[in-house]
């Protein structure tokens, strides 16, 4: 349902109630939203910049047409937009795709067409976005909002985060997008406050441990470390897989060990910013795997299995070591033997998890709105902490035990047990009913309440993901603790590399170039073949101009760092 790269601590509910050897197959941020009349004083007692003015204020029926490119989204008609349509008097006719359109095909067509609708919700990353920008057929929100819903601008500096309206500004500084899912300093700041930013899904090392007790449970924190307990364990068990993953974890890159040594998305090299190949880090990623499958502890299999291949010899109990995530401790156990488990590995101390953040989704109002004033008005409300009640909560009860049905609700209470800074009742929380029907049909059971991802307009993570975080959880505060040390956030790393352009048909080429010679990297038969493989596979990229395209990379980064205040 949602973008991969945007699921941190909502990741969680999806994953752990996911068949987890299957692996995560979705990231679905499952939000909720409260009905009218029945949210708590969070929606009720704030200020004049809580939204609550716009939902009691011009109610009459309005309806306006909604494009989203993503294929899962809601068609307005469930019963939570049904609620907040009761309350705003706002109804969307929506028009999607049948898949998600990144492409931007659709937006293509409504401009040749010149039929553009009063409000767009699409990807972040849609490549007809800046098109739209630049062909000026966006008001821009800086307007919108001075002259419509000024309190708006309020909550998304105090509530969200002042990045919203600053880091998207466009060259001649204005903000055109409203973008949900970006890692603000203040989501950063309630992430880590309420054990919420590392998600469940950062790439780990699983053992077996019943193999890893039977060798005395070594210290595996570095990778010369991690080698030989491997190669004690695939010594007593010649008939196991020492290390397996699947495809999209290694071939064309070792992904999956590039957090393990803290290669970053690009390489700044002085002034400088060059592609990762050129990073010694990432060198070094490549001669661990070479070292590894040199002692026979990394096969061809990790380079062509699919997962649900993978996942099939893992259950069995053919492997050791697995290239997994941190949910792999709920597995069952292996089939060869039921008394074990999966236990994930300290991660190694050079371990760093990268993330550009660049949002989630984008809402823009072209002008072709047939009202702005409603629009925005809706907007200001939606923002606001009672309109991330009523478009991510759901309806709310007194307890846990409240509950009458999916439509009905109760979905949520606030659990005074469990502070939270934005609301003072205490944290979110679903009813236990609501939640058991999530675990049974996480899918279902989003599209039959209606509310949720489905119907976004904008969302605030450091709200809406509330009902996930739980500082009384002590196993997950101390993997927070553990893995939120080691993710680091890289904005000045947001590049626009159009891949039609010059510079996108070099990152092609350089990325089949990685493809084709990783795995030769990784095989080498010695040391002096990888070597020489290694330089010849820095002469052919230098062939293919990747210079040129590092100039880009540092030119733009030069622009970003002075848009980010850090010349």
């Amino acid at each position: 349902m949602g973008k991969k790269a945007k699921g941190m601590s909502a990741l969680l509910a999806v994953c752990m109630g996911a068949a987890l050897l299957a692996g995560c197959a979705g990231n679905n941020d499952g939000g909720a939203a409260s009905a009218p009349g029945t949210n708590g004083a969070a929606g009720t007692n704030e200020s004049s910049a809580s939204g609550s003015a716009a939902a009691s204020g011009d109610a009459s029926p309005v309806t306006l047409s909604l494009y989203s490119d993503r294929g899962w989204y809601s068609d307005w008609t469930g019963p939570g937009a049904q609620r907040i349509e009761q309350k705003t008097g706002v109804h969307f006719n929506v028009k999607k795709p049948v898949q998600d359109d990144g492409d931007g095909k659709d937006i293509a067509l409504m401009i040749a067409s010149n039929n553009l609708p009063d409000v767009m919700v699409v990807d972040a990353g849609n490549k007809m976005l800046q098109q739209l920008i630049d062909g000026n057929y966006l008001y821009s929100m800086d307007e919108l909002i001075e002259k419509y819903a000024p309190d708006l601008g309020t909550i998304l500096n105090e509530q969200y985060g002042p990045e919203l309206l600053t880091n998207f500004k466009e060259k001649d500084g204005k903000t055109y997008k409203l973008v949900s899912g970006y890692q603000t300093e203040r989501y950063l700041d309630e992430a880590k406050k309420n054990a919420g930013l590392a998600p469940v899904w950062l790439p780990q090392l699983v053992v077996r441990k019943d193999y890893y007790d039977e060798i005395g449970r070594p210290d595996t924190s570095t990778p010369e470390k991690f080698m030989n307990a491997l190669a004690q364990m695939a010594a007593k068990h010649p008939d196991k897989i020492p290390y397996i993953g699947d495809k999209s974890q290694h071939a064309g890159d070792l992904s999956w060990f590039n957090p393990q040594f803290g290669v970053a998305p690009y390489y700044v090299d002085g002034s400088e910013v060059k592609n990762t190949i050129h990073d010694p880090k990432w060198k070094d990623t490549l001669k661990f795997g070479y070292e590894l499958a040199s002692k026979g502890l990394l096969t061809k299999e990790s380079f062509v299995n699919t997962n649900d291949v993978t996942a099939q010899k893992v259950a069995a109990g053919d492997a050791i070591v697995w290239a997994y995530n941190s949910t792999a401790e709920n597995a069952a156990p292996p089939k060869d033997n039921p008394d074990t488990q999966f236990e994930v590995l300290p991660p190694f101390q050079s371990y760093m998890y990268p993330t550009i953040p660049t949002g989630w989704l984008a809402l823009v109002v072209p002008k072709s709105n047939k009202n702005p004033e409603r629009t925005m008005k809706l907007l200001e409300y939606a923002a606001s902490k009672e309109g991330q009640e009523d478009f991510f909560f759901g309806i709310q009860g007194q307890g846990a035990d409240d509950f009458k049905s999916l439509s009905d609700g109760p979905h949520f209470y606030f659990d005074s047990a469990v502070p939270n800074d934005y609301f003072q009742e205490g944290k979110p929380t679903y009813t236990k009913s609501f939640s058991d029907a999530l675990n049974k049909d996480w899918g279902g059971t989003w599209s039959q309440v209606g509310f949720g991802e489905p119907i976004v307009l904008i969302a605030n993570w450091a709200v809406t993901n509330a009902v996930q975080w739980n500082p009384l959880d002590e196993k997950k505060v101390a993997y927070d603790k553990l893995m939120s040390a080691k993710m680091k956030f890289f904005p000045e790393f947001n590049f626009k590399i159009d891949s039609a352009g010059e510079f996108g048909v070099i990152d092609a080429k350089i990325k089949s170039l990685k493809a084709d010679y990783v795995t030769k990297l990784v095989f080498a038969h010695s040391d002096a073949e990888f070597e020489s493989t290694f330089a010849s596979f820095e002469k052919v990229a230098d062939q293919l101009d990747i210079a040129k395209l590092e100039a880009e990379y540092t030119r733009q980064y030069a622009e970003l760092k002075q848009k980010l205040g850090n010349p």
